[in-house]
């Protein structure tokens, strides 16, 4: 990947932008809908009782919500969940919450909802979670619609802004009758919060991302 270089500007979203080098900006601005919080065409579920309590929309019987992202220190955040027909997983479904004021989460927020089908999940670019375009800082990829109700995918991440450096790791996307929908690390571990570690060079800024912590582990 080659890496265009910009002025220095603050990130709109988490504000890790990759100062004088590449932006990192939370989430696509072409959202495909923007909405509230809640499915109020479809009656309440259960949520995931080991995703972290964040505003995020509640479960429904359309929509499961599986991980929250975001960087410490940072309000802004993302929940990421799929969209469902039925029994089946129609779209990676991305709700990106972000507070127009300095004074953050005392405001109510502005929350854009992306959704990603198959064809986009599964295609060599993938769906982008984050980044700008032509910079591509997360992006999942892989088979969302696994008969067996047990999908592998690949979570990638710009580590290096300057020379187009991805790092990857596995995650599974799957479905039983005691757990309902989760996300599962390699370690077998319920992926419920990702924390984006971002790499800093001092008096320059963020240049990547180091780690995933909780999904890339």
């Amino acid at each position: 990947m080659t890496v265009h270089f910009i002025s220095q500007k603050k990130s709109s979203a988490r504000n890790v932008g990759l100062a004088g080098m590449v932006a990192l900006t939370l989430g696509n601005p072409a959202a495909l809908a923007a909405s509230g919080p809640g499915d109020p065409a479809a009656p309440p579920a259960p949520p995931n009782p080991a995703m972290p309590s964040q505003a995020c929309s509640n479960s429904t019987s359309t929509i499961a919500q599986l991980a929250l992202i975001d960087t410490a220190g940072d309000s802004q955040f993302q929940c990421l969940g799929v969209a469902l027909d039925g029994d089946k997983v129609k779209a990676i479904r991305l709700e990106t919450h972000r507070f127009p004021s300095s004074r953050a989460q005392t405001d109510p927020a502005e929350i854009r909802v992306e959704q990603f089908p198959e064809a986009v999940t599964e295609s060599s670019r993938g769906a982008v979670l984050d980044g700008v375009p032509g910079h591509d800082a997360i992006v999942l990829r892989g088979k969302i619609s696994a008969p067996t109700g047990e999908s592998a995918l690949e979570l990638s991440y710009l580590y290096n802004g300057i020379t187009g450096d991805y790092h990857s790791c596995r995650i599974t996307l799957e479905h039983t009758a005691d757990t309902g929908w989760r996300l599962v690390n390699r370690r077998d571990k319920t992926v419920a919060h990702i924390v984006i570690v971002t790499r800093q060079i001092p008096l320059v800024g963020v240049f990547g991302i180091a780690s995933l912590d909780g999904a890339c582990t």
